[in-house]
């Protein structure tokens, strides 16, 4: 038998999942077309073919990453399952973390509000997420904001691999269950199992 061939719309989906992870890891200014090509094991003139340019690829990365929050925060809107809708919510936007640099990659989008390109497209995006929390699932601005908070806080302690420490230090106990009162395990668990991906080599580029 052959190899199964792969599409050129599977090709662009698994280098967007390997810049996704290394934006996440690395951040965009650190991150070159070549880091990706090595993560995606392409070459770097195909990572380009693809998408054109790093800022097109950065672009990309965001609004996958966006649709992704959307499209799981919509799915557990829709699927009427009993409890309150905001835990239901957070405990969604926790096992994403399965999907790796994903959050991390919204976190650099969302503290690059003073870049021309990045700026826009995350604030909007940001904002479709506020939405659809209001609009379509019904929760109170205070909610929403709550909501999102816990989200934000999330992405903190993903970022700086507080859970790492669970066992050893008690201020982190003592966050971790107050940010998730009802799902520390699962956050734990969801942060552990998160490779982060270490720093590769290299400065800024293209």
């Amino acid at each position: 038998m052959g190899q199964k061939r792969v599409s050129s719309s599977q090709r662009r989906a698994s280098v967007l999942a390997a810049a996704i992870r290394i934006f996440g890891s690395k951040g965009f200014a650190a991150t070159t077309t070549a880091d990706i090509a090595r993560e995606a094991a392409v070459s770097q003139p195909y990572v380009v073919s693809l998408f054109g340019s790093k800022d097109a690829l950065i672009r990309a990365a965001i609004e996958h990453a966006l649709d992704r929050v959307v499209e799981v925060f919509e799915q557990t809107i829709d699927d009427d399952a009993p409890g309150d809708l905001a835990p239901r919510i957070g405990v969604a936007y926790l096992q994403l973390f399965k999907e790796q640099g994903l959050q991390l990659c919204l976190a650099h989008a969302f503290t690059a509000g003073t870049d021309p390109e990045i700026g826009p497209l995350a604030r909007d995006g940001f904002l479709r997420v506020y939405r659809v929390l209001v609009n379509r699932g019904d929760l109170t601005p205070e909610q929403a904001s709550q909501t999102l908070a816990a989200g934000m806080m999330a992405n903190v302690i993903l970022g700086l691999r507080l859970a790492d420490d669970y066992d050893r230090e008690p201020a982190i106990r003592e966050l971790l269950s107050a940010t998730y009162p009802s799902n520390v395990e699962l956050l734990r668990t969801v942060t552990s199992a998160y490779d982060g991906l270490a720093p590769l080599q290299g400065g800024a580029g293209v």
